[in-house]
C-alpha cells in the first residue's frame, strides 16, 4: 500500500481550486507533496467542523502527508491538529492560509506540529501556484485561470495586467462559492475539485454532450447562486428594518429569522441595503452565535479584533472587510451592543477626520 496523502480544504472556490491544483500536481504531474503519482483523498471542511472531519476520515487510519488550505487556524483547528498528536498520527503537514489568525499563529502552526506553513496575504489558491511554480510544475490552463478568477474576487476588483480570466469564469467561479457554502454537500465539492483539475481546456470539454455530468454540477452552481442571491437580497430588505446604530456601525440580531448557511453572504447584503458598517447575529442549529462584521475599509477584522481582547467572542475569522467570530456562550446581547459601540469608535474619528480634511 503506498503512501496515504489528504487533503482538507475550505468549501469555498478559493479552497476548490487550490485543492484542484494540488490534485493536479501530485496525481497528474507525481511533484507534489510527494515525489511520484499518488491517489489524493479529498476532504471539505470548515474551520468549525475540521475536528469531526478528522476524526470520521481516520477510521481507515492516518495519512502520511496532509495539506490543510484556506482554513483560518481557529480553537477547532487547533484541537483538530493537536488530537491528531494525541493519536500517535505522524502525518507531515503543510498548511497554505491567508487568514490573518492563521499568519499571527504561523510559529505555533510550525513548532507545535510537524507543519511547514505556507502563509501570506494573497488568496490560498496563488499561494498554491507560487509554491508550485518553485518546483516547476506547471499546471493547465484551466487551473490558471480558475487562479486568476479568485485573484479578482478575493482582491475586490479587476486586477489590471495581471489577471486573465474573463467575466464569465469569474462569474462561475462566484457561483461555485455560492453553490457549496449554501448546500455543503461533500459529493458535489469533490466533483468541483474534479472539474478544476481536469486538464482539458475549456473549449474542449466544458460543455461536451459527454461531460453532462460536469455540466450539471456546473449548472447546479449557476442555479443556486440565483436562488439563493434572490432569498438573500430579500431577507436583507426585511432584517434592515430592525438595524441599531451602534457607533460607527449597525447592528442586526437575526437569531430566530435566519437559520440558514450563507449568514456571510447576508451580512454582504445587508451592508449593500444599509450602506454602513454592519454587524450581524446569527444562531446556529447547535445554539452557537455567530457575528458576522461586513465592512468597505478594513474595519471589519479590526473591530472583531477588539471585540476577541475585551472577551466577548472566543475567536476571530475572516479577512479586513469581512471578519466571522463566535460569541461568548455568557456574553449578554446588551454587553455585545455596549461591547460594538466602543469597539468601533475609533472609526467614527477617523470617518470624521477624513470629512474634515476633504472641507478643507
Amino acid at each position: 500500500m503506498g503512501e496515504r496523502v489528504a487533503i482538507i480544504a475550505d468549501w469555498d472556490a478559493d479552497g476548490v481550486v487550490a485543492a484542484a491544483s494540488i490534485v493536479y500536481s501530485q496525481e497528474k504531474l507525481g511533484v507534489f507533496p510527494l515525489k511520484g503519482k499518488h491517489k489524493v483523498e479529498l476532504i471539505p471542511s470548515g474551520p468549525r467542523e475540521i475536528g469531526e472531519r478528522i476524526k470520521e476520515k481516520m477510521k481507515g487510519g492516518c495519512w502520511d502527508i496532509i495539506v490543510i488550505l484556506d482554513i483560518p487556524f481557529s480553537n477547532e483547528v487547533k484541537n483538530a491538529l493537536d488530537y491528531l498528536n494525541s493519536s500517535n498520527c505522524k502525518a507531515k503537514i503543510y498548511y497554505f492560509d491567508h487568514h490573518p489568525i492563521s499568519l499571527e499563529n504561523m510559529s505555533t502552526i510550525e513548532s507545535r506540529y510537524n507543519a511547514l506553513a505556507i502563509l501570506g496575504r494573497s488568496p490560498t489558491s496563488i499561494l498554491v501556484k507560487r509554491l508550485l511554480d518553485g518546483l516547476n510544475a506547471k499546471l493547465t490552463p484551466r487551473l490558471l485561470s480558475l487562479i486568476d478568477a479568485i485573484g479578482i474576487l478575493e482582491g475586490g476588483g479587476w486586477l489590471r495586467g495581471k489577471n486573465k480570466a474573463t467575466e464569465g469564469i469569474v462569474r462561475l467561479t462566484a457561483s461555485i462559492s455560492k453553490a457549496l457554502n449554501q448546500k455543503k454537500e461533500e459529493g458535489v465539492w469533490v466533483k468541483y475539485v474534479e472539474w478544476a483539475s481536469n486538464p482539458l481546456p475549456f473549449e474542449q470539454s466544458f460543455f461536451r454532450e459527454s461531460d453532462n455530468k460536469i455540466k450539471n454540477i456546473v449548472d447546479l452552481g449557476i442555479e443556486v447562486s440565483k436562488e439563493s442571491d434572490i432569498e438573500i437580497k430579500n431577507a436583507a430588505f426585511e432584517l434592515a428594518i430592525s438595524a441599531k446604530n451602534l457607533g460607527y456601525l449597525k447592528f442586526v440580531d437575526a437569531r430566530g429569522r435566519w437559520k440558514k448557511r450563507g449568514a456571510s453572504a447576508l451580512a454582504s447584503a445587508l451592508y449593500k441595503v444599509l450602506k454602513a458598517t454592519t454587524a450581524l447575529l446569527v444562531e446556529k442549529e447547535d445554539g452557537i452565535r455567530l457575528l458576522i462584521i461586513r465592512s468597505g475599509k478594513g474595519e471589519a477584522l479590526n473591530i472583531m479584533q477588539r471585540l476577541f481582547s475585551s472577551g466577548i467572542t472566543s475567536d476571530v475569522g475572516g479577512h479586513g472587510n469581512i471578519a466571522v467570530a463566535k460569541l461568548r456562550q455568557e456574553v449578554t446581547i446588551k454587553e455585545l451592543e455596549d461591547s460594538l459601540r466602543k469597539a468601533s469608535l475609533p472609526f467614527v474619528y477617523n470617518k470624521d477626520d477624513d470629512h474634515s480634511k476633504k472641507s478643507r
